[in-house]
């Protein structure tokens, strides 16, 4: 114990010994602290808050972008290279002061950097807008493929149409032929001499009554043939497809609007970006000079104190020497 209480009042002299060693060296850290916060530049900060959100009318087939793909996109430098920036400001310096975290559904963008104040928040505005121009590439890219699906589409459905019309009007033809046949035969069976000339007797009785059965027959099927004439006419195409020529109507009714919604996309597509809060440009950011006297005067004591004892720890060897006797002290070596 006593052992201990020596050596620690040893550390305590050579400190002592030593204290101007370390109050310059504080000093040294304090000024130095000091001038190199005086002298540091100011900072601005601009940030906006963004939401990803599908607008009204996104193609099928569109994929809406996470906020983590959002966040990645907008520190892409093929994305950056394209804003315009001022004199003196390169790409790779907005590279180096953006910053893009995602909050949840939110993704905050921010811009950092000496630049002056309004040259910051334009920067964060012309950054913002290639942003929503490359999404907005991305929704106009989804529609014209979208487009081009719809085209296909309706082309199908406009080919079963026509194999449809064309049936229509072969089972047209035949059932004009076939009326025009029927008739015809009426007019060939009414106007026959032989025929009109049975009128007494019971010979003339049956000739007639098979004659009258006949026409009988041949009005019945021209009556079919008209009502199926009747039918096409009035149905359309309908009447060879049923229900699914409506259906087919119906699709291509709704591809073309469609169509008109898709085609409104590509002159003006929209993005899947909105600004919840911002661009707001911050106070101008400076360093804390409370926090590096702090930080200055820390590493001030412990580099005056190291410094102390690697004095002492050179002087230790020369001071042994000084406190022996002369007869011990050692001599010079013989040559």
């Amino acid at each position: 114990m006593d052992e201990y209480e020596v050596d620690l009042r040893e550390y305590v002299r050579i400190l002592w010994k030593g204290k101007w060693i370390v109050a310059g060296v504080l000093a040294v850290a304090l000024v130095v602290a000091g001038v190199v916060t005086a002298r540091a530049p100011v900072e601005h900060r601009a940030e906006v808050l963004l939401a990803v959100e599908t607008p009204a009318g996104m193609p099928r087939g569109y994929s809406l972008p996470t906020a983590a793909r959002v966040a990645e996109r907008v520190k892409d430098p093929n994305l950056l290279s394209r804003v315009v920036l001022p004199a003196g400001v390169s790409p790779a310096w907005i590279t180096a002061a953006l910053e893009a975290r995602v909050q949840g559904a939110f993704v905050q963008v921010a811009l950092q950097g000496t630049r002056p104040a309004a040259e910051v928040g334009a920067i964060l505005a012309g950054v913002l807008d290639a942003l929503r121009a490359d999404l907005a590439a991305g929704v106009a890219e989804a529609a014209d493929r979208r487009l081009g699906e719809v085209d296909a589409a309706r082309d199908a459905l406009r080919a079963r149409l026509t194999a449809w019309e064309e049936e229509l009007d072969e089972m047209r033809a035949a059932a004009e032929a076939s009326r025009d046949r029927l008739r015809g035969e009426i007019a060939r069976v009414s106007n026959d001499p032989e025929l009109l000339s049975l009128s007494v007797g019971t010979e003339a009785t049956v000739r007639g009554y098979l004659v009258q059965k006949e026409l009988d027959l041949l009005y019945a099927r021209l009556q079919q043939v008209e009502l199926a004439l009747d039918g096409m006419e009035r149905q359309g195409e309908a009447y060879v497809a049923g229900a699914a020529w409506k259906n087919t109507a119906e699709q291509l009714a709704a591809l073309d609007q469609e169509e008109a919604v898709l085609r409104r996309i590509l002159e003006e597509p929209p993005g899947p970006l909105s600004v919840v809060r911002g661009p707001a440009l911050s106070d101008p950011l400076r360093p804390s000079l409370k926090m590096n006297l702090a930080v200055a005067g820390v590493l001030g004591l412990f580099v005056g104190v190291l410094l102390v004892f690697f004095i002492h720890a050179l002087q230790a060897p020369e001071n042994g020497r000084r406190d022996l006797p002369m007869d011990e002290r050692p001599g010079p070596t013989p040559g």
